[in-house]
Parts: structure tokens; sequence; C-alpha cells
């Protein structure tokens, strides 16, 4: 064979490959909150390790409205929720294509701020939770608590519940924040009680996803605006749920109480739990109110699982944001007047490394890199380890406020503010072979 041919077909095959590298997969690319396992983490590869001076190339951007709802990502569609103005009397789920930012449907629901809501309840609006798309359904939940089962390809409503009227669930002064999670055929969603010391459970609910019909109901607690999470703890997977008194473990299938771990101490310091709990996946929870982060261990036995005591600390309540995971390095905000990023050890509670950036920010972590963008849409490309962590590039993507978390797929990154929804390409030039 000749050295022009040889090179030639070289060239070919690796021409492919880079289409095949950037194609990305067809189902569940960042079907709910919080991405494909939950912890805003995903596989990906073909990150740029840097950006050009002017920022990652926009693909597209578009006026949406107002709202704090995540981007649920599945089959080269997304799904969001949004009000268009902060005093509009209706909300909208919607599915625009992810690769133009069309709308492709919407569905208009009645969603008012009730009369009587003041402060906080009047400038965040909502809709706060981010849809969950299974199969051929999308579910999303609005700021009052209305939940609608749409068919994934038109939005037509197939069903749904109003989740106060019928089951007496909370309604928060900034509205439902609480995103829902599938497992099996079933979704659950937490439900809360407005009288939670009363003995019949159904704080916690799940739903024939097909049917909508209640599968089970259990528990009575009140609830925060922390998401549940799915654990697998000794080979036995656990529904996770952060409640105004207590942290607590349950059957996915039966909604049945496998532990609890009651708050230590004084109430207020648990207040105001927003951000997701964090599993190591082997035996350490970690969750943060607005005053301080708490680490539990579990533990399994023939007696049962026990939930103990890891550690807390005020210097390491990390806020809002759901802090990431990486090689059991924390890696998130610290909720407070001043901007500070931190690096601390899951298991131990050590403060790794402090840092004066990203103003009430979100991350997400994605081929062993950090994206960080911060409520004033200034976005960043990050790298940590234990000893420090490294701004590699920033530049401002948003004109708005950004609270919402930034999604990833393969290498592109959805983002949105108070106003807009953009795309940006964060992958990086294949290199060319030469004969």
């Amino acid at each position: 064979m000749s050295q022009t041919k040889s090179c030639t077909r070289v060239t070919i095959a690796l021409s492919i490959a880079f289409v095949l590298v950037g194609l990305q997969p067809a189902h569940a690319e960042w079907p709910q909150w919080g991405g494909p396992d939950r912890n805003f983490t995903v596989d990906t590869s073909r990150l740029a390790d840097q950006w050009p001076e002017g920022g990652p190339k926009r693909l597209w951007h578009r006026p949406l409205g107002t709202g704090y709802s995540g981007i649920a990502v599945d089959d080269g569609v997304l799904y969001t929720m949004y009000r268009t103005e902060k005093k509009d009397t209706y909300e909208y789920t919607v599915a625009l294509n992810a690769k133009t930012g069309k709308t492709l449907w919407k569905n208009k629901q009645m969603a008012a701020v009730p009369s009587e809501t003041k402060d906080f309840g009047t400038r965040f609006t909502g809709p706060n939770a981010t849809p969950l798309v299974v199969g051929d359904r999308v579910y999303s939940i609005g700021r009052n608590a209305i939940l609608h089962c749409f068919q994934k390809t038109d939005g037509k409503v197939l069903w749904k519940h109003a989740l106060v009227e019928e089951f007496g669930a909370q309604a928060e002064s900034g509205g439902y924040s609480n995103s829902p999670i599938a497992y099996g055929k079933t979704i659950s969603a937490p439900v809360g009680r407005v009288d939670a010391d009363k003995s019949e459970g159904r704080s916690l609910i799940a739903f024939d996803q097909e049917s909508g019909e209640v599968v089970w109901k259990s528990q009575t607690f009140q609830i925060d605006h922390s998401s549940p999470i799915l654990i697998t703890l000794s080979g036995e997977e656990q529904l996770v749920q952060c409640t105004k008194k207590a942290v607590i473990g349950v059957d996915p299938k039966t909604g049945a109480l496998i532990w609890e771990y009651k708050y230590p101490g004084s109430a207020d310091d648990y207040s105001s739990i927003f951000a997701t709990p964090v599993w190591n996946g082997k035996d350490t929870l970690f969750f943060s109110s607005g005053k301080l982060g708490c680490a539990i261990k579990l533990a399994k036995s023939k007696a049962g699982t026990s939930a103990a005591f890891r550690w807390s600390s005020k210097k390491t309540a990390l806020g809002m944001g759901t802090p990431i995971l990486m090689d059991d390095l924390l890696i998130g905000p610290k909720r407070g007047r001043v901007a500070l990023f931190l690096g601390v050890d899951i298991h131990t509670g050590k403060r790794e490394w402090l840092k004066r950036l990203f103003p009430s920010s979100t991350v997400l972590g994605g081929g062993g890199k950090l994206i960080v963008l911060d409520q004033e849409g200034q976005l960043a490309l990050v790298t940590a380890t234990r000893e420090d962590l490294t701004v590699v590039s920033q530049c401002q993507v948003t004109e708005k406020e950004s609270f919402t978390a930034p999604v990833l797929v393969g290498t592109t990154l959805y983002v949105r503010d108070e106003k807009n929804i953009m795309a940006y390409d964060l992958g990086s030039a294949p290199t060319r072979e030469t004969s």
C-alpha cells in the first residue's frame, strides 16, 4: 500500500471518529433535576481546556420568561417552566428544540401568586421545580403545587393532581420547589403537610406514571425546598428526603421508613434546606441548611439501617446551590453575603480551601472539569484538587440574574436567566492529522 493511500485512509477514519465522538446519546441526556444521576455530574469528553478570550461559542439565544425551573434534556428536546412576567397569573411548561431553541410545544397553566404573598414570595414567584422526563411522558410541578403529566410529543395533558387541594400539601411563600423523581413505574414527590402532626401519612406520595393513580402515601412531616434522591446502601435502594425536622430514608417501592436522622440542637440551624443531599456512593450523606453543613454515616446490619452523626459546621454551609462531589471533596458556594467558594472533605468536614469567588453560584462537573455560573451571569471553567482551585476561563454570558443551574449535555451547555435561555458550545476543536 502506498504512503499516500495509507494517509488518506487514516484521515478519513479520524474524521469519522470525530463525528462519532460529537454525537450525543439519543435518550436520557439530562432527564431531571441534577442530571442522569441527580448529582450535577455527567460523563462527557472533548470539553475545551480553556475558552477563547470572548468566551465559548454561543449556539443560540432567545427570550423565554421569568422563573427558576431547571432544564431537562431528552432526545434532542429541552423541557422547562416559566411565566412571562412575575405578575403573570399563568405559567408554562415548554418543549424547545435543543439545536435551535425553537418552541415545539407549550402548555399554559393557571398559577396565580396568592394575594397574601409578601416579601420573598413576591420577588421569587416561580415556577421553581424542574420537569422530569420518563419514557414518552413529561412531569412538571408548578409554583402552586399542581402536578401535570404531559405527552412528550405534543404537550397534551394526560393527568394532573392539585397537591394542595387533594393532599394538603404545603405552599411555601416562594412557591413549591421540589423536583419529582422516578422509580420503577412510579414518580415520587414530597408533598409535606400543613398539619404535619396528624397521624395519617401522606407527606411523600408515589404516583403511577401512566395513570396518575396513587401507589403509596407515606410519612408525616413538613417539607423544605430540597428535592429527593435515590441511593443504594449495601444493595438496598432507598429514597432520601430532607424535611423540616429530619432527613429520612424510605423504601421507594412502599414508602416505608427505613431510617431517620433527627436534627440535633437548634431547629433554626436546619431551616431553609434548599440544596439536594449528596451521597458518596458508600456510607456518607451530606446535606446543608442555610446555616450549617452536616454529614451523617449510614450503616446497614441485620437489625436494619442506622444513621449516625459524622460532623457539622457552620463554616461549611454550602448554601442554596447543590455542591458536587469530586474524589470525596465537596465543591460549591458558601451561603452568605460574601462570595465564597469552598472545597470540603465529605468524611471529616475539613475545609481544604476557600476562595472569594462566584456570588450565589451553581456548579456542575464533567470530564474532570467544573462549570460555574454565578448570580451575576459570569460563567467560569474551573479545575479543582484538594490543594487548590484554579479559574481557567471566565466570561459574561447573561444580562439578567442567573439563579438556575446550567445543564451540560455532551459539549453543549444550556443556560437560562430571568428572561432568556441560550446554548453554548464548550467543546474543543478536533485536532487534524497530517500525512
